[in-house]
């Protein structure tokens, strides 16, 4: 299975740090590669960089997220708190081989909802799109502790107290 991830209304110099962090979530969570409606050259930076340092080929690219949407070939679920609870459609989008999985910040607009195949809500509740991604990605793939990249430079050594790296080149 390959999802992908697109994130809709970036908004430069106010959500870097959101931002970021979804992409961050996508790539340590499973996906192939993110993409935003918006270039936003510190934030491609600074993910790229992540990547090269702790591996993979995870990308990420600006695209018009419309065309996108329109021309994506596979599933295209639309992570939303008015959506239907993943449980109940959980076994759908496992079916699936493709997916493009669309994460907002501002509002939403509504043809997004039109577009999408399915509206899934993680919880009935306002939450971060951060959480709903990883939650999401997490009960879809199962892959955060089984994921090694091995290109990586550094690798994390779980440990009961404090922190170790270990430097792979």
């Amino acid at each position: 299975m390959e999802v992908y991830v697109l994130r809709l209304g970036h908004r430069i110099g106010r959500d870097q740090r959101i931002s970021t962090h979804v992409a961050l979530v996508a790539r340590a969570f499973g996906a192939k590669g993110i993409y935003f409606d918006r270039f936003d050259k510190n934030l491609f930076e600074s993910v790229s960089k992540v990547v090269k340092t702790w591996g993979g080929d995870f990308f990420i690219e600006a695209t018009e997220w419309k065309k996108m949407l329109q021309n994506f070939q596979g599933l295209r679920v639309q992570l939303t708190m008015y959506g239907i609870p993943l449980p109940e459609k959980i076994e759908e989008i496992r079916r699936a081989k493709k997916i493009l999985v669309v994460v907002g910040s501002e509002k939403v607009p509504k043809e997004v909802y039109e577009l999408c195949d399915l509206n899934i809500s993680i919880g009935l509740q306002p939450h971060s799109e951060i959480s709903a991604l990883a939650i999401f990605l997490d009960k879809l793939l199962d892959l955060v502790f089984k994921i090694e990249f091995n290109d990586a430079k550094l690798k994390i050594i779980p440990c009961e107290k404090g922190k170790k790296v270990l430097k792979l080149r």
